[in-house]
């Protein structure tokens, strides 16, 4: 095995007690996937109402009521960086990401050049130690990962 894929952001921090470790004793690379927080952490959600009626996230328990207001917190510290850094919410979760060891390769969706430019632009972002310790120290989200939380989906 090369490397292992699995979800991890400041809005999904669950490999880091367990995986991570593993991981890197083993010498095998991490891969995260939705390093974006399924778009949250680009600051661009608010409300449901922002959202089509046919997306996922409207039966996401992060994105439902009062989840969703109380994790507003977390784009709040990421824009909050990304006001000192001159850098984009997104750019900043990213550099986060990558600030998290040189064996992690994140895969943001990206669907338009102009966010893949952007997303790639994270990687001459260096955050420093102050703006790491805030993002770190962001408390975990409100609600599972998904609404069907079975031990697979954990």
């Amino acid at each position: 095995m090369t490397a292992l894929q699995t979800e991890y952001s400041l809005w999904s921090r669950d490999p880091e007690q367990e995986i991570l470790p593993l991981v890197r004793e083993l010498r095998i690379g991490f891969v995260p996937y939705s390093p974006l927080g399924r778009g949250f952490l680009t600051g661009t959600i608010r409300s449901l109402d922002q959202l089509d009626e046919s997306d996922f996230r409207r039966n996401n328990p992060r994105f439902a009521g009062e989840n969703l207001q109380a994790n507003i917190r977390i784009v709040e510290e990421v824009d909050a960086v990304a006001r000192q850094s001159g850098a984009k919410p997104g750019q900043v979760a990213l550099a986060w990401l990558l600030a998290q060891g040189n064996d992690i390769a994140p895969i943001p969706g990206t669907k338009r050049i102009p966010y893949l430019e952007e997303n790639a632009a994270a990687d001459s972002i260096q955050l420093d130690s102050g703006q790491l310790a805030a993002l770190d120290s962001v408390a975990a989200p409100a609600g599972d990962r998904y609404a069907d939380m079975s031990p697979l989906n954990r």
